[in-house]
């Protein structure tokens, strides 16, 4: 085996063929680091795993018997990596060799800190949201009631200590993973990266916002692809992370925010549709048949967590 690399990125695909070949593409253009890139397909139907290998066969391309969720996909790749730095990357987040050169080399600066996450933009230079205060149940009331910007703390301006930073681009100091784990592949999208912050921070270790070091991220595009799946998806995520870490009263609580929410923008969106304008109905309405289901946050507090240990 040949000497550990200093960094192991890890992509998880899912029918972004055009997206993965061109993040490769500039992975590859004249790397800085001693690197490693494992790509991880969720058993995708558009030719990926082919493309990727014929045209970076530098590139570790671990196709997967099933599509399992991100956290599954993570999982998969983190089992393979053997740098001392892995970073999750979205196939949709633009990532050269010249970034992740001064992104690493400012996470080596604070050798006390285990996850990192840099400034997000858009394609146009806007700045996106890419780190949160923790999820609370108190705050899904403002939510349901249009009121979520009276929730959301301010983007921090500096260099900072968070709860939690953005999985498009997430950078892992590897040793961490010894004592806690992957990823919780319960969690199918969303909330994952939250939750693995949760326990992360718990077992005494810190999480960093680095806003010096900007990504951009075009966001959801492999998502958009199923949106009733990522939408149902999204709600079932919030109510599974509430009934780990705050119990089953809480999360109750939760889901009836939720409820709310999604019956007034139901109502909304039914009056658009009246109108003849685009609407999302029948993402609200899949919703809330499930998020009505009799017994579901039980059933959610039962599922045992599925978190591989890591060497």
């Amino acid at each position: 085996m040949t000497e550990a690399p200093v960094l192991s990125i890890v992509i998880v695909n899912w029918n972004t063929r055009d997206l993965l070949l061109a993040v490769l593409g500039r992975l590859f253009r004249a790397p800085r680091l001693a690197c490693e890139v494992l790509v991880i397909d969720n058993q995708s139907a558009d030719d990926s795993v082919a493309a990727a290998r014929a045209q970076f066969p530098q590139a570790i391309v671990l196709p997967q018997p099933k599509n399992g969720g991100f956290a599954y996909g993570v999982n998969r790749g983190l089992e393979r990596a053997r740098g001392r730095w892995i970073l999750l990357l979205n196939t949709d987040a633009e990532a050269d060799p010249e970034r992740l050169d001064r992104f690493i080399a400012a996470a080596e600066q604070l050798p006390d800190v285990a996850i990192f996450g840099p400034r997000i933009t858009d394609e146009h230079g806007t700045t996106q949201r890419s780190t949160w205060q923790r999820h609370l149940p108190r705050h899904y009331l403002l939510h349901a009631l249009f009121l979520g910007r009276f929730a959301a703390e301010p983007l921090p301006t500096m260099a900072t200590d968070v709860d939690c930073v953005s999985g498009c681009v997430f950078l892992i100091r590897a040793n961490v993973l010894r004592e806690v784990g992957g990823f919780d592949e319960r969690f199918f999208m969303y909330y994952e990266e939250a939750d693995f912050c949760e326990r992360v921070r718990r077992a005494g270790h810190r999480v960093r916002w680095l806003p010096e070091v900007a990504f951009v991220h075009e966001g959801g595009l492999s998502a958009a692809q199923s949106a009733k799946r990522t939408f149902v998806a999204f709600r079932e995520s919030c109510l599974l992370y509430h009934a780990q870490w705050h119990g089953r009263g809480w999360t109750e609580y939760v889901r009836a925010c939720l409820v709310l929410g999604l019956l007034l923008r139901f109502v909304a969106w039914c009056g658009l549709a009246l109108l003849g304008r685009r609407h999302r109905v029948g993402l609200h309405a899949a919703a809330l048949r499930v998020l009505l289901r009799p017994g579901y946050v039980g059933e959610l507090c039962r599922r045992p967590r599925e978190v591989p240990p890591l060497r």
